[in-house]
């Protein structure tokens, strides 16, 4: 999302004298607009939420007096014809977990999928002076040699985790 704003800003300065100026009250809309669309969660190539995002950034673009054309185009990448995260038990009971969506860059599992233990690595931080990843800040220590399935959680400068009812989501990173 940063290189997406920094992306317009760069356009809105450029079109800045063939465009209208943008008023204060239209900047701040247009600056809250954005941050909105960054509040509603992932854009997966395709889904609902990067549409909805593509759409209000046109119509923002627009706003500021530019000529927007949106070019539709396939990536050949995974379908999710079927998909499902479960954890299999050492007692051999298998549970089927809640999942909020698909991963489709995350290459081809095969009809058996990919097992292994599971790691809980904690949670990933930025450091606030850098803004880069702090790799440190994750529990490494103690992975199987054959690899596992490592559960972190990813904190957002756009989710206000302080909320009531806000709770972190783990993304799911294989290492093999």
């Amino acid at each position: 999302m940063i290189i997406l704003i920094s992306l317009l800003v760069r356009l809105l300065s450029v079109a800045a004298t063939t465009a209208p100026t943008l008023t204060q009250f239209d900047q701040q809309r247009f600056h809250d607009r954005l941050w909105q669309t960054n509040l509603r969660g992932p854009r997966w190539t395709g889904n609902d939420n990067q549409n909805t995002l593509t759409s209000l950034v046109s119509q923002s673009m627009q706003l500021a007096g530019l000529d927007v054309q949106i070019l539709n185009y396939t990536l050949d990448r995974w379908d999710p014809q079927w998909w499902s995260l479960s954890l299999a038990l050492k007692n051999g009971t298998i549970l089927g977990l809640p999942t909020t969506g698909y991963w489709p860059y995350s290459g081809d599992s095969g009809v058996a999928g990919v097992t292994g233990p599971v790691h809980d690595a904690g949670t990933f931080s930025v450091s606030d002076v850098t803004e880069k990843a702090v790799n440190s800040s994750l529990n490494l220590d103690n992975l199987p040699p054959g690899g596992s399935v490592l559960f972190f959680d990813n904190p957002s400068p756009t989710h206000n985790y302080s909320l009531p009812g806000y709770k972190l989501l783990g993304y799911v990173i294989q290492i093999f």
